[in-house]
């Protein structure tokens, strides 16, 4: 095959949103699948293959006009292409060992490339030469962005969605270095911005509250972490939701702006290094200045923050609510002179000024799809804006309405491919149902037609313009193609109720056959004329894979390759194989069994070949050829089809196969990306094209032109792709072949394709169905109505007709052909079903008459519901459905109780088995109290075995201090007794007076309690094993001492148990005794017939926890379930005590005797004998008294004496049992009170050993926390050597580095002065160069050898430009500062141009000779270069001077961080020494002893002290005694006081009595009598009466003044009233002056307009005359109004001095 020729890439379509980028000035590209897409401005396309081993990034160098594409392979390569002529011009190798991630060009020759796994490098290339200058490791993390610094090549950013990283290239000469700088990323809401401020490495150990020293311990140490995690946890540890970078912009400054996820956008300053949010989306329901707003702001922790955001709201608020931008706004920015345009999935692109801090938006415009893609061209102008949904946009930057669609391919994944006929067109259809046209020859996109449905599947009809498509919903739709320019929907028929899987047409277009994954295969029309109606179907089993058609002399072959195991990557396992007869076209019903449409299988010949794999391409990844039989094998002889020829197929299995359409061609294809072309006479060799790439899926579909000269393939990756043949000399002729092939099928089919394409024409278009709203409420109403129609006939005894059934609203073609077969089944057997219906109608009633019969006859008689029951099968069907749905009940009840079974005896083993002594409590019998024993499990083997170790461990330590102490004692025996007094030992063992309640725990060692913390020794605890609190230094002695200490406080609780175990026994015991008692009293008040409440104490179920795990029959409260067996077993014990109670009922010999011999007891009891009454005599009964005799009289009398006896013993016997039974009940209540006062005792003790508990295992946490302080203190010191061995790894390598710098410096110095010493030779060498001329024309050449052309400065990123290098009428934002490379090629020209100003003629001075002059130009011109490169090679010099500087620094640098690392170091070791010299010590003192402050809860000791309690009792007496004396001496003076006091008062009161006095004697003398005085002290009576007078008369006055003021009153409101209708006959008389007045303006304005427009034709007399008039009036009114003023005041003083001279009274002082 591959002597035809090469299948060469004609065209690719697809476009999926990924970056698209300018290439030139008006050509964008982008990756499309596999290749790489060109498109023009002006619409011109065109696309390049790239032939590597896979695709992995791609990137367009900004200027140089060429790309980088780099593999996806094994040690992948990148190869970098020149556009337009593609011409490979570099490839990067050794770079990665499995694939790329990203890659960025700068603006000069440097590309920048990152890795994946396993090397994860950020790698730096000069591509122009293909060198690896630099590599660097990089996070793990996928990357979001990179971009260089368009200023500055030497800037790199890399951005993750959680870091964002700048990388600072630093060079010396040939050597780079990448150094990465950090930046934090800020939260991701506003109101949390705060919290960064503040300081989270804060103290976070300290060893205790109560010491005076505390240890700082870092976070990674308390966590135990060394290395790379302790570096990481504060990272970890950091919970603050951050922002989420996505893409970036870099500013001329060196700022970087990016977008993020969120919809922030963040500013990143390049001098500091710092993010800086510039915006916050708004919240979803939040409004501006609204509630919600404000208690967001309320969270800003400074009020500038507050006062930022609250303006940005503002400014947000008033505008327009589409400027807001919210959360994925920022997908993509691009930087611009204007401002930041920013685009994201809300579709919207926005011109951001940033140099607003509001971020306010100054253009947008609506794309109405998501923006994943902005570029720029170098023109800055246009933007390319790409989309994910597969279009292209230009937009003209600052033009709001430009927008301009340049592509809009509907992005998705391609279902399917075909060719229509005529060999000009290519269809597609898009998984959302979008079905394209393109053109076969150059792939430009026609129309398109959306089926409206997600599509599965698509085939062309060879026989006419039609393209059939399989929808997920099951319709098989079909699209008229006649004119391409407007395709439509035709016609729409469903053919599944799941997604159609496959469609195939036949050669010549008669069939189209359709598959899904439920097994059907239906044959329809293919012809318009018979309105591609179905023909018939047959089903196969398992998932149809593939379905192939072929022609053999007119009859159509079918087959078709299932998978029954419900794995499709098994491959296929049966073959379905059947014709189809041309004669079933014309008479299709002879085919079929019935109306239901399927084919009968003699008729299509159909046969089934299983058990064997026949797929094309199984799992051996060969390709199989396999001869099919001519004839249905019989059953039990079918011969397994087993391949003939196998030849190599694809790299990986599950490949598929397809004829080209003249059959002489095979091509396979598969999820490796491969397709391979075979020749059928020769299939072992093959063509081979890789369209589309493994890793996004591989080839989906493809498809033959009609002369089989173009290759169509579909991928997952949406991209359709065309591959044309390329023939060679030998070829040639194989393409003529498949040409004439062609063009013979279409001279055969063009009548036929005429014909029908002419119908197609008249079809009308497909309307789609109106959808009701309630389709299923309507069927549920037939239903019902149905029911309804039943129940009434059978109420009715009727016969019921089942109504005629419907189509449903989502019928399939089969459910419709279903429903004409029973319609006519039920027409063809309309009498048969009508004699049933009355045979059964009669059979009802006979039974419902057997019913009613049955219900009259006697229970024997009767028959039970079921026996009537006619349809045994279906009560056997319910019987066994209510079976199987108990038996389903019942396996999930019993896994239910299982489950809480399993979880009982879980719950029981934790908290009961496995306890040695249960927990149980002891309850008081008259009050609340409860006292609980200590649960305890039994101790572990390792546990015994670890204290017996530690036991004998401290017994031989103890006995060699012993001995030690012996020796010593016995070397210092000459010792005097004021020696011993200093040693310390004796101090602990000196006792007071005082110390009596913790001097009686002493232990045998001499130890108080008071010193060893706790008062264990008193409850059970006391050993003289522990270690001393002061004597606790080293690890061993801690964790012994913890072992001690829980053993301890085992015994303590084993000590209480036992009490506890005693007083529980004791309950028992009395509620025994209870018992006893209880029946006495009971029997008692049985006999004295009382009733009275009998004391029954029981136990509570705290008291024996056993019964919570007995269930009582009682407890029980539904009946329980019993198996056949356990019924069969009960009814079985039930008999056998049924036969003993029987025969316990039967003669009974020895209660016979009982009863006869002794009335039926044994014993004689006094309380029985009385209770029987004395018999009565029988005369008594049957005689009157008065006809008794004498002895009858003595009998009477002697009955009642006895009677009377009887009654007295009764009532004595009585008198005695209330004795014994209020004597009982005391006993009983004392035994209880008795034990509650025991139970009392016991509480309190059980609170003291609680206590004890407590203080033990206070100890063991204080011992445990210094051992943990210990722990991180050596995971400290670990961390703090493992960075100053780091840090020397580094300053190795720095110092190394700084060798080889200044190595490399020192030779290009020497370099650098040579150049120097060079240049400076050439002016030396002038002369005698030049001494061929006269000296006057030497001295006119050296001048114009001197003279020098105005080079521009070569200058930093950070210097300005000079105003001519750039061009500020551009939009570009890095004109004025252009990159480094670009300068450097911009000052080489500039260079060159002045040079050849220079050389020209005309500056050639007279009477040199030409030839000097060249000589010269050409002397001047090498003199020029080398001063050129001299300032290049010192600008190299000074980088390579910077970064040794840079070195030395680092090197000075990591010195200064080892010192400080091993201060540190030592500093930790004086605080392990300080940490286990410094004990903590737990001291047991009572509440008096403790004089510090205790306000808080806990008390904090750092600034107290511990003294003997001596010394504070002899403070207290002194105190005591000087206070006595004061308090003496107060009393004394306090009483002479009181007596100074006392005299004092007495003077006062006397001074004051004295002015009491004088001020009386002053009111008798200045007291004026009146007449009235004088008529009251002359006749008191007649004051008296008179007074009264004036009284009555006053009160007449008020009556009156009260109906006058009432009568006014009802004046003021009727005046009120009638002021109120004048207001409002004012307020309308005020309407229609205020209208009138309206109209008088008017007419006012009209005159005034009219007058001014006349005003200069007016004379201006008189004018100054009104003026002065007017000017004369306003002076009037203004001394009026002040001679008012004036009036006023002479009023008020006339009205101040009229009241001065009224009479007044005045106290004349005497």
């Amino acid at each position: 095959m591959d002597a035809i020729g090469q299948l060469e890439l004609t065209w690719a379509q697809g476009y999926n949103g990924s970056p698209a980028r300018y290439i030139d000035k008006d050509v964008i590209c982008y990756q499309c699948g596999s290749n790489v897409k060109f498109v023009a401005e002006d619409g011109a396309e065109t696309v390049f293959n790239f032939k590597g081993n896979g695709v992995g990034p791609f990137a367009v160098h900004p200027n140089a006009k060429c790309f980088a594409v780099a593999e996806q392979c094994l040690n992948p390569k990148i190869c970098i292409y020149v556009y337009p002529t593609f011409r490979e011009l570099v490839m990067l190798q050794d770079g990665t060992q499995l694939e790329y991630h990203k890659m960025s060009f700068s603006q000069s020759e440097y590309l920048a490339t990152v890795s994946g796994v396993p090397d994860f490098e950020l790698i730096l290339w000069n591509y122009t030469n293909g060198t690896k200058l630099t590599s660097t490791k990089v996070s793990t993390e996928p990357i979001t962005s990179m971009n260089f610094n368009p200023g500055s090549w030497r800037q790199i950013c890399i951005t993750t969605e959680r870091t964002i990283t700048l990388w600072q290239t630093e060079q010396s000469n040939d050597k780079y270095l990448l150094q990465p700088q950090k930046v934090k990323l800020p939260p991701s809401e506003p109101s949390i911005y705060g919290d960064e401020d503040k300081d989270r490495d804060q103290p976070t150990r300290a060893s205790t509250r109560m010491t005076s020293y505390t240890i700082d311990v870092p976070r990674p140490a308390i966590a135990g972490l060394v290395g790379e995690k302790a570096e990481q946890l504060e990272e970890i540890q950091d919970l603050t939701p951050r922002v989420i970078p996505l893409c970036q912009a870099w500013t001329p400054g060196g700022d970087l702006f990016i977008g993020c996820r969120g919809g922030q956008l963040i500013r990143v300053d390049g001098e500091v290094i710092k993010a800086r949010v510039l915006y916050y989306p708004p919240l979803r329901a939040e409004t501006p200045m609204s509630r919600a707003t404000s208690a967001t702001n309320s969270r800003f922790q400074s009020q500038t923050d507050l006062i930022n955001m609250s303006r940005k709201q503002t400014k947000l608020g008033a505008d327009d609510t589409s400027n807001s931008m919210i959360e994925g706004s920022f997908d993509c920015i691009v930087l611009h002179k204007r401002g930041l345009y920013v685009g994201g999935q809300d579709g919207m692109l926005r011109l951001i000024d940033t140099k607003s801090e509001d971020c306010r938006v100054i253009e947008q415009c609506n794309i109405n799809q998501p923006i994943t893609s902005l570029s720029f061209p170098p023109s800055y102008r246009r933007l390319a804006i790409g989309s994910c949904e597969g279009s292209l946009h230009l937009y003209e930057a600052g033009i709001p309405n430009s927008l301009k669609l340049l592509k809009d391919l509907h992005w998705g994944t391609v279902m399917g491919i075909g060719c229509l006929t005529g060999n000009e067109h290519v269809v597609s259809v898009k998984e959302d149902g979008e079905l394209q046209v393109w053109t076969m020859d150059k792939g430009k996109f026609v129309s398109s037609v959306s089926v409206g449905v997600p599509a599965t599947c698509m085939a062309c009809s060879p026989l006419t313009h039609v393209a059939a498509v399989g929808t997920v919903s099951g319709h098989v739709m079909i699209v008229d193609l006649t004119n391409v320019q407007k395709p439509r929907i035709i016609k729409s028929t469903r053919m599944y109720h799941v997604p159609v899987s496959n469609l195939t047409y036949d050669v010549d277009g008669n069939f189209l056959i359709t598959g899904a994954e439920n097994g059907q295969v239906f044959v329809i029309d293919g012809r318009a004329s018979k309105d591609f109606s179905p023909i018939g179907y047959t089903v196969v089993e398992g998932e149809i894979l593939t379905i192939t058609t072929f022609t053999v002399n007119g009859v159509v072959k079918v087959s078709i390759t299932t998978n029954s195991s419900g794995n499709r990557r098994n491959g296929a396992d049966a073959l379905l194989y059947f014709e189809l007869p041309e004669d079933i076209l014309k008479d299709p019903r002879k085919s079929v069994t019935s109306l239901k449409c399927d084919f009968k299988d003699a008729s299509i010949k159909k046969m089934v070949l299983k058990k064997h794999a026949v797929c094309c391409v199984p799992k051996t990844k060969k390709l199989h050829q396999i001869s099919l039989p001519d004839e249905v094998p019989k059953k039990g002889h079918a011969e397994p089809l087993l391949p003939e020829t196998e030849f190599p197929g694809h790299q990986l299995p599950g490949a598929k196969l397809l004829l080209s359409p003249h059959g002489k061609w095979l091509a396979s294809y598969g999820i490796d990306g491969y397709v391979q072309v075979r020749a059928i006479g020769s299939l072992d060799r093959f063509i081979s094209i890789r369209p589309h790439d493994y890793h996004s899926g591989g080839v989906r579909n493809i498809a033959f032109s009609d002369d089989s000269q173009s290759v169509f393939t579909t991928g997952q990756d949406g991209v359709i792709c065309c591959y044309s043949w390329n023939y060679s000399s030998s070829g040639i002729g194989k393409a003529k072949s498949a040409m004439e092939s062609a063009r013979a099928r279409k001279t055969k089919l063009m009548q036929g394709q005429k014909d029908e394409d002419e119908v197609v024409r008249k079809m009308s278009d497909w309307v789609p169905p109106l959808r009701s709203s309630r389709p299923a409420s309507a069927e549920m109403d037939q239903s019902e109505k149905e029911r309804a129609a039943l129940e009434q006939a059978l109420a009715s005894d009727e016969i019921y007709r089942t109504p005629t059934p419907t189509a449903a609203t989502n019928a399939t073609w089969q459910d419709m052909q279903k429903l004409e077969w029973v319609k006519a089944e039920d027409a063809q057997y309309h009498d048969v079903k009508k004699d049933l219906r009355i045979q059964i109608r009669d059979m009802r009633r006979t039974i419902q008459e057997m019913l009613k019969q049955n219900e009259t006859l006697p229970a024997i008689e009767k028959l039970g519901r079921h026996e009537f029951d006619l349809d045994i099968e279906e009560q056997n069907r319910l019987q066994t459905e209510a079976d199987s749905e108990v038996q389903r009940v019942r396996e999930e009840i019993e896994f239910d109780n299982l489950a809480k079974i399993y979880l009982r005896e879980m719950i029981k083993k934790e908290c009961w088995d496995d306890m040695k002594v249960k927990g149980r409590a002891v309850q008081a019998f008259y009050s609340n109290l409860e006292v609980s024993n200590f649960p305890m499990r039994e101790r572990s083997k390792e546990f015994d075995k670890l204290l017996n170790t530690v036991t004998i461990r401290r017994k031989i330590e103890l006995a060699e201090l012993a001995a030690r102490k012996s020796e010593i004692e016995v070397a210092n025996r000459p010792t005097t007794t004021a020696e011993k007094k200093n040693v310390p030992a004796p101090v602990t063992k000196a006792t007071t007076k005082d110390d009596d309640d913790l001097g009686e725990g002493e232990d045998e060692d001499g130890e108080k309690p008071s010193t060893t913390g706790s008062l264990g020794a008193q409850y059970g605890g006391g050993s003289d094993l522990f270690y001393s609190q002061f004597d606790l230094h080293t690890r061993e002695q801690k964790i012994n001492q913890i072992i001690l200490l829980e053993d301890a406080i085992h015994r303590i609780k084993v000590a209480f148990n036992k009490e506890f175990d005693d007083i529980h026994s004791k309950k028992v015991s009395e509620i025994g005794k209870i018992k006893e008692k209880n029946k006495r009293i009971k029997k008692i008040m049985d006999d004295i017939d009382l009733d009275e409440e009998i004391i029954l104490p029981l136990l509570s179920i705290y008291e024996e926890p056993e019964q919570l795990l007995i269930v009582k029959d009682e407890e029980v409260k539904v009946e329980k379930y019993l198996t056949p067996e356990q019924k069969k077993k009960k009814e079985e014990e039930d008999k056998l005590e049924e036969e003993r109670r029987l025969k316990e009922k039967g003669d009974n010999a020895r209660e016979r005797g009982l009863g006869m011999m002794m009335g039926g007891v044994l014993e004689i009891k006094k309380e029985d004998e009385l209770k029987k009454d004395i018999p009565k005599p029988l005369f008594m009964q049957t005689k009157e008294q008065k006809d008794w005799t004498e002895d009858e009289k003595r009998l009477a009398a002697e009955f009642e004496q006895k009677v009377k006896d009887l009654n007295e013993e009764r009532e004595k016997y009585r008198k005695q049992l209330e004795t014994e039974l209020r004597k009982l009940q005391s006993i009983i209540q004392d035994s209880m009170s008795g034990f509650d006062d025991m139970l009392n005792q016991v509480f309190m003790k059980k609170i003291k050993v609680m206590m004890v508990v407590y203080q033990e295992e206070l100890k063991i946490l204080r011992l445990r926390a210094s051992l943990l302080v210990e722990e991180e203190l050596e995971t400290q010191e670990q961390e703090l050597n493992r960075l100053v061995e780091h840090k020397k790894t580094l300053k190795a390598l720095t110092a190394q580095a700084m060798i080889e710098s200044k190595k490399h410096l020192d030779t290009y110095k020497n370099d650098y002065e040579n150049l120097q010493y060079e240049d400076k030779a050439m002016d030396k060498t002038f002369k005698r160069e030049f001494n061929d001329v006269t000296a006057l024309q030497q001295d006119q050449l050296y001048r114009l050898f001197r003279r020098r052309p105005k080079i521009p400065r070569l200058k930093g990123f950070d210097t300005p430009a000079a105003p001519s290098t750039g061009d500020h009428g551009l939009p570009n934002p890095f004109a004025d500062r252009p990159s480094t490379a670009r300068q450097h090629a911009q000052a080489k020209n500039n260079v060159e141009s002045a040079i050849n100003d220079l050389d020209r003629d005309v500056n050639n001075p007279e009477g040199v000779e030409l030839s000097v002059w060249e000589r010269l130009c050409k002397f001047r011109r090498i003199k020029i270069e080398n001063e050129f490169l001299i300032k290049q090679k010192a600008l190299v010099f000074a980088e390579m001077e910077a970064f040794y500087r840079k070195r030395q620094d680092e090197d000075e640098q990591l010195k200064n961080e080892i010192e400080d690392l091993q201060m540190k170091i030592s500093k930790l070791k004086n605080d392990e020494a300080r940490v286990n010299l410094n004990l903590e010590v737990q001291l047991l003192l009572k509440q008096g002893q403790v004089e510090t402050d205790t306000s808080t809860f806990i008390a904090d000791y750092k600034n107290s002290a511990l003294i003997h309690r001596s010394v504070v009792e002899e403070l207290n007496t002194n105190i005591k005694k000087l206070g006595e004396d004061k308090i003496a001496s107060m009393v004394e003076s306090k009483d002479f006081r009181k007596g100074i006091i006392q005299l004092e008062w007495e003077h006062k009161k006397m001074l004051m009595e004295m002015e009491d006095f004088q001020n009386k004697m002053k009111d008798i003398q200045f007291m004026k009598v009146t007449r009235e005085i004088q008529l009251f002290l002359n006749n008191v009576q007649e004051y008296e009466a008179k007074k009264a007078d004036e009284i009555n008369k006053l009160e007449q006055t008020i009556l009156t003044q009260l109906k006058h003021h009432e009568k006014k009153l009802a004046h003021q409101k009727k005046i009120l009233r009638e002021h109120n209708r004048t207001i409002k006959a004012k307020d309308a008389d005020n309407s229609n002056i205020d209208s009138d007045l309206m109209e008088r303006n008017v007419t006012v304005n009209e005159r005034k307009l009219i007058d001014e427009v006349n005003a200069d034709r007016r004379s201006d007399a008189g004018k100054d005359k009104r003026y002065m008039e007017i000017v004369q009036r306003r002076k009037l009114v203004d001394l009026a109004k002040a001679q008012a003023q004036e009036v006023a005041v002479l009023r008020a003083e006339v009205e101040r001095l009229r009241m001065r001279t009224f009479p007044a009274l005045v106290q004349v002082e005497h």
